[in-house]
């Protein structure tokens, strides 16, 4: 059980780092300013000094960049486009009418048109 969670949370430091280079984010201080902790925490826990962030801290950098705790954690993939991770996480959490509106707006938008290339 401890294996499992070491390999968690070194799973969780290297999407965090991935995440902090993909965001373009200038340093660790910054991130831990934007998610409201101390950089020493933040360092340490992406250094491997301490074995896990708690929960808050967890949460908030999950809302940062827009995922949910199990995409950052690892336990559920997550889509490296941002505008897909937004949509997928308001989708998460919408009531299932709105999602079936949603699925059938899209369907149609990449439906092939049906004008044989003319121009009307």
């Amino acid at each position: 059980m401890i294996a499992e969670n070491s390999a968690m949370h070194d799973h969780t430091r290297k999407i965090i780092k991935r995440l902090i280079a993909d965001h373009g984010i200038p340093s660790e201080r910054q991130l831990a300013l934007d998610c409201n902790m101390s950089q020493t925490t933040l360092n340490r826990f992406l250094k491997g000094e301490t074995a896990t962030l708690d929960f808050s801290h967890l949460q908030a950098l999950a809302q940062h960049f827009s995922l949910t705790l199990s995409q950052l954690i690892g336990e559920v993939p997550f889509e490296p486009d941002t505008k897909i991770r937004v949509v997928t996480l308001a989708m998460q959490q919408m009531p299932e009418y709105k999602k079936d509106v949603l699925v059938a707006a899209s369907s149609s938008l990449t439906e092939p048109t049906k004008n044989n290339g003319t121009n009307g």
